[in-house]
């Protein structure tokens, strides 16, 4: 799967071990460089097991609806949205077979910000 990212900053934290040391916890920043690898890994979304350890892959509600998100440690989550063409349904629920770019749009805990 091909990622992208929303901001310079966030492709610091993603790809840069002194960028992701500085912005996470210690464990979040050891780990994050595996969960984009194994991220990466995909062909596209629906091959990622939904709710399954290590990844937790999980779509996301309320202000971030439209995201999914993936643990990275603890309350830590790598969030993301389906980026380049894609299709969905007549409900409008993202065909997750059809996603195979993202962009990540916030790295931490989402939970603090309510």
């Amino acid at each position: 799967m091909l990622i992208g990212y929303a901001s310079k900053k966030l492709q610091k934290i993603c790809t840069e071990d002194k960028a992701a040391r500085k912005t996470l916890a210690e464990n979040s920043a050891k780990r994050i460089f595996r969960a984009l690898e194994d991220l990466a890994a995909f062909n596209h979304l629906a091959e990622i097991p939904h709710r399954a350890p290590p990844l937790d892959f999980h779509p996301l509600r309320e202000d971030r609806s439209g995201e999914f998100a993936i643990k990275i440690h603890k309350l830590d989550r790598i969030c993301f949205c389906p980026a380049g063409e894609f299709s969905t349904d007549e409900n409008g629920m993202v065909d997750l077979t059809t996603v195979t770019e993202i962009e990540i749009t916030f790295v931490g805990n989402y939970h603090d910000y309510g």
